[in-house]
């Protein structure tokens, strides 16, 4: 029996439904992704009881939650918007939602918390004191101060610059990994979620279009859209190939070799070679050039260690 499972759940709106069905282990990592507007922060609302499904169960360790009030599902949430209470400070912020009564417990839990998040010794500085990440670890500390069965986290990171949400989305990890919480986790950073996630789901139009690993979503998409929210990549209509043949033949740009316009087929046997194609960019990447191609009015990109000299060339296919 899944930890979390979602049967059938639909929400209703003049233009837009949601409607999904998924099941998450006790324990994992789920990451949320897809683009604006795809259902990723209204599902977890539904989840969390903030906003009541038309259609559907919502089953925790096989309880039924879906008609439960929000504070009797057991469920906590970390949101974008940092909520904290400005009259606190950081300690009283943490023992908000403490269900432990005991003043001495609260309080070496809190500490406890504090080490957890990296913020040791900071139970006292006001919260108009903190920066922008440390007040999301304090916000984080507090949602497990409440000691969920489940973590909701919507797009915390999203208000942080590149450098620090790189450095807290380790700490968000490091935090799943000692405490074996499970964890739903809404991004709309596709690095994000490769990098701390057991699994990701991938949200198109209010449904799940496809949910794996990274290196299964990537390298083995089950679909064009897939494909192309999770990295870039070429797509030519099979027929194009082959007269009659149906379908689309989808590769990435690590995956395409170049080499001379006049390569000798012999030479690749277990290849599909695009001869006469011409190079209309070439962008430096730090440990090579990303090359964009025109084949037969068709764009292709591929991955090059060297700026090729020559601007018609063959593209290199490994055939799977």
């Amino acid at each position: 029996m899944a930890f979390l499972e979602i049967k059938g759940l639909e929400k209703e709106y003049k233009d837009f439904t949601l409607s999904l069905s998924m099941a998450i282990e006790e324990g994992e990592f789920i990451s949320i992704i897809g683009p604006s507007g795809s259902g990723k922060s209204t599902m977890l609302s539904v989840i969390a009881g903030m906003l009541p499904p038309d259609r559907g169960q919502i089953l925790l360790s096989g309880d039924d939650i879906t008609g439960r009030r929000i504070q009797d599902r057991g469920i906590g949430m970390v949101f974008q918007d940092i909520a904290l209470f400005p009259s606190m400070n950081v300690k009283k912020n943490i023992q908000a939602g403490m269900k432990e009564k005991d003043r001495k417990k609260r309080n070496e839990l809190t500490e406890r918390l504090l080490e957890l998040v990296g913020l040791p010794g900071y139970g006292k500085r006001a919260i108009s004191s903190l920066s922008g990440g440390e007040a999301q670890r304090v916000a984080l500390a507090r949602s497990i101060a409440a000691e969920p069965r489940i973590l909701l986290l919507d797009e915390p990171l999203s208000s942080l610059d590149a450098p620090l949400r790189k450095h807290l989305r380790a700490a968000i990890r490091m935090i799943h990994d000692s405490l074996g919480m499970t964890m739903l986790y809404v991004t709309h950073d596709r690095e994000e979620a490769f990098a701390v996630s057991d699994r990701i789901a991938i949200m198109h139009d209010g449904r799940i279009e496809a949910i794996g690993t990274a290196e299964e979503l990537y390298r083995k998409p089950c679909n064009l859209f897939t494909a192309f929210f999770t990295g870039e990549g070429t797509a030519i209509p099979a027929s194009v190939l082959s007269e009659g043949a149906s379908g689309t033949l989808f590769f990435r740009p690590e995956n395409a070799q170049i080499a001379d316009s006049d390569a000798d087929s012999s030479s690749f046997p277990r290849h599909m070679i695009f001869r006469n194609a011409e190079i209309v960019s070439a962008e430096f990447t730090g440990d090579g050039y990303t090359l964009g191609l025109d084949w037969n009015g068709f764009q292709i990109l591929a991955r090059s260690i060297i700026r090729p000299r020559k601007k018609d060339v063959s593209v290199i296919i490994l055939k799977e």
